[in-house]
């Protein structure tokens, strides 16, 4: 049996499966400058992870604008795949000012300890 808390645990946020289009304003592992259409796999009030064909370099910061809603937001690359799916990087970014209506959805609301 392992030390580490459940998953859901250590969480900070609940997550949500939703597909939302995106366009990723950002610069990538070559330090390049690049925009592009993509998509999340999933999303929380502090962050999602998302769908690239560029793989991004972690710590960088780039803005993502909401398809739906056309609002943007600045974010930072917590996270990148090694290896590129079906063409694809899944990329876990982190949102720098949270907030509750960003990806059009209400989330449940947070405990307040």
């Amino acid at each position: 049996m392992g030390s580490q808390a459940p998953m859901s645990e250590r969480r900070r946020g609940e997550r949500v499966l939703l597909r939302v289009p995106i366009k990723i304003y950002a610069i990538d592992h070559d330090n390049k400058h690049f925009n592009e259409s993509a998509e999340t796999v999933v999303v929380s009030r502090f962050g999602a992870l998302i769908r690239t064909t560029v793989p991004l370099k972690h710590g960088s910061q780039m803005e993502l604008m909401n398809n739906f809603t056309q609002d943007t937001e600045k974010f930072r690359v917590v996270w990148v795949a090694e290896k590129a799916k079906e063409g694809k990087f899944d990329v876990g970014v982190e949102i720098l000012n949270p907030r509750d209506d960003f990806w059009g959805i209400r989330f449940p609301p947070r405990d307040r300890k």
